[in-house]
Order: structure tokens, then C-alpha cells, then sequence
């Protein structure tokens, strides 16, 4: 008798600071359920909690500038991430409540993640550079 392996999706380490992680789950609270909103709210509820002056390496936060392969389109591009109020497209300032917002917050340089959306259409994305304004003291 031979065993078969299931191939699992396995999900990227997430972290997450404190002050981030409060400000995430009340804004939670009080939106209207989205899909952005509840891939948020999954993500949170694994994400490891890291302390503000953590010394791990960068990863996506609120305020990071963040570099990402879209693999459905070969696309390459540059964002920050941000809350919802402050999202402008023409600045490329990405909502942490939109669906590529909420699939990069946590990972860092080298990590992908996946969904896929209401319409049944895989996305997959490769984080491939962070800068945190935290620690750049830059906007």
C-alpha cells in the first residue's frame, strides 16, 4: 500500500505589531463585511505579535512602502500600504482593507501569498522588498 500526499497550501509567517494589530481589529469591527475585510480579519488571528522595537527583519505594516511581483500578470509594482482614509491612487497609497492590502500586510521580502477571488480567479502575489517609514523616519 503506497501513501499519497495532498499537496497543502502552506501560508506564509505573518507578523504583526501591537499598535498595528489594535488599530486592525477595531477598524474590523466597523466596516462592512468585504472580502478584503474578512481575508484581513483570517490573517490577523494567525499573525504572530511582534513588539514595535522587535529587531526582526522589515515587513509589510501600516506606512511600508512595498515592492510585489503580481503573478497573474507579470506586474510588477510599488505601493504603501495604508488605512483606508488615507488610500489615493495617484500616490499609489494602497488601502490595508483592499484585497492586495490586506494579502501583503505581514509577509516580508521573499514571501508570497494567494486568494482567490469572488469570481473564482486565482491571485498570487511575491513581496519583494519592504521599507518601513517607521524605521526610515521617511513619508
Amino acid at each position: 500500500m503506497t501513501k499519497t500526499r495532498s499537496k497543502a497550501i502552506r501560508k506564509p509567517r505573518l507578523l504583526i505589531t501591537t499598535q498595528d494589530r489594535a488599530i486592525l481589529a477595531a477598524m474590523i469591527g466597523s466596516v462592512p463585511t468585504s472580502a478584503a475585510a474578512m481575508l484581513l480579519e483570517d490573517e490577523l488571528d494567525r499573525a504572530v505579535m511582534v513588539d514595535e522595537t522587535s529587531d526582526t527583519r522589515p515587513f509589510c505594516r501600516i506606512g511600508s512602502w512595498v515592492t510585489y511581483e503580481d503573478h497573474s500578470s507579470g506586474q510588477i509594482r510599488e505601493i504603501r500600504l495604508v488605512l483606508p482614509g488615507d488610500a489615493d491612487i495617484d500616490k499609489r497609497w494602497v488601502s490595508i482593507l483592499s484585497l492586495v492590502g490586506a494579502s501583503l500586510l505581514g509577509l516580508a521580502a521573499g514571501a508570497e501569498f494567494g486568494w482567490i477571488d469572488d469570481k473564482g480567479r486565482p491571485h498570487r502575489l511575491k513581496v519583494l522588498d519592504v521599507v518601513n517609514s517607521h524605521d526610515a523616519h521617511a513619508s
